[in-house]
């Protein structure tokens, strides 16, 4: 549904400015009057750049929100009126008018898990599915509570991915920026002052002017430019999807990168595992969603393609042990749970366990890649300079003979 933004008096005849959600005009000015403000102008609000990504709230938004949401919940408040109090809070008019419009739907006698699915760019379908559990359990405010919880971790794993990666990435491009211009135009202007020796030069020169050549050349860049075209007309051809899954399944065949990828996927789907079963969801629709929180596309279809023997009474540790790219020792953790009657309880210690294992490997891999990137960048300006000594100590030479 279209935004429109607006600006309206309230009944104390002040101003207020924000976004709203509607079908229509007429449908957004109706929202105004139930809302009791005085609309003064309604406009739909076009976003030029059209991409999701402005559409969606954030994780460390939408867990504060959902945070607020229980302790309103829980002290006994409407969920019309917990929506309302949240929305003013919210800074951005576009989250704050999407809050209320779901408190508008819902004061329209809607389940709020209903009004949640009207927006699955922001309320995906594990969020939906805990909200509807929380309904039919009468308690809202705990499931809420621990999808806030839920979201919090997410969004930690992310923020430490990141931040894990943003120094690494900006010393090596920096690093590649510096040798790219060392053999762009240093080593050339150097070399070639000694072209007139009449001389063979040293194999580690010839080398440097070598690469040299190579990156001042436009044919270089022709084929890289080419390289990328071809690249994309064949994931065009082979299709997205399919691309992204044999790309995946590379990634988890990858020594160093497998373990912080499996980690990192598990942990969620073992989290929001037990969220959902805790809820009392079946196990079966519990796993299908659990799967869509795994980003490697061949980790998750391997992970629903186990919903059909849990189906047929297999249990969900022996399923998962068939999977080679889970550890065995995430299997034996969950087949305890299984015995003891305790599964919930175990995926979430599986779930700790692995976040603090992939906080820890990733901490130590980035660690020993900061100084790798320095001292690689090191041994290559020694290469310039001996590449540029060599000869002139051939020079010296030549001259005391």
């Amino acid at each position: 549904m279209p935004n429109f933004s607006y600006k309206a008096l309230d009944n104390f005849g002040a101003t207020e400015t924000g976004v709203l959600i509607a079908d229509n005009l007429n449908e957004a000015q109706e929202e105004l009057k139930n809302r009791r403000l005085i609309p003064i102008s309604v406009r739909e609000a076009r976003n030029n750049f059209n991409i999701s990504l402005f559409k969606k709230i954030s994780s460390s938004k939408l867990s504060l929100i959902t945070r607020q949401l229980s302790t309103l919940i829980n002290g006994g408040i409407p969920v019309d009126q917990a929506l309302d109090s949240v929305s003013k809070q919210m800074d951005s008019p576009f989250i704050k008018g999407k809050l209320l419009n779901i408190s508008n739907k819902v004061k329209s006698g809607f389940k709020l898990s209903e009004s949640l699915e009207d927006h699955p760019e922001s309320f995906d379908r594990l969020y939906c599915s805990l909200v509807r559990a929380g309904e039919t359990s009468g308690d809202l405010g705990a499931v809420l509570e621990k999808t806030s919880d839920f979201l919090e971790r997410k969004s930690k794993i992310t923020q430490d991915i990141i931040g894990a990666l943003v120094y690494p990435f900006v010393l090596f491009s920096i690093a590649i920026v510096v040798i790219v211009l060392l053999l762009s135009f240093v080593v050339p202007e150097v070399v070639s002052q000694f072209s007139s020796l009449n001389r063979d030069l040293p194999f580690i020169t010839k080398a440097l002017l070598f690469l040299s050549s190579v990156f001042t050349s436009y044919i270089f860049y022709s084929v890289l430019l080419l390289s990328g075209i071809a690249a994309f007309v064949s994931i065009r051809i082979i299709g997205y999807e399919k691309f992204k899954s044999k790309l995946d399944r590379f990634l988890l065949s990858t020594p160093i990168i497998k373990n912080s990828l499996i980690d990192s996927d598990l942990s969620r789907f073992t989290n929001s595992l037990s969220i959902l079963r805790t809820s009392n969801i079946s196990i079966i629709n519990a796993l299908e969603i659990s799967a869509e929180t795994i980003s490697n596309s061949y980790l998750r279809q391997q992970i629903k393609s186990i919903t059909n023997k849990v189906a047929e009474g297999e249990t969900l540790a022996a399923s998962l042990s068939k999977i080679n790219a889970i550890p065995a020792l995430v299997t034996q953790m969950i087949e305890n749970g299984e015995r003891s009657g305790r599964l919930e309880e175990m995926l979430e210690k599986v779930s700790t366990y692995l976040e603090n294992k992939f906080q820890n490997s990733t901490k130590i891999t980035m660690n020993l890649l900061e100084p790798l990137i320095v001292v690689f960048l090191g041994l290559f300006v020694a290469l310039i300079v001996l590449a540029i000594l060599l000869p002139l100590i051939q020079l010296n030479t030549l001259t005391i003979n």
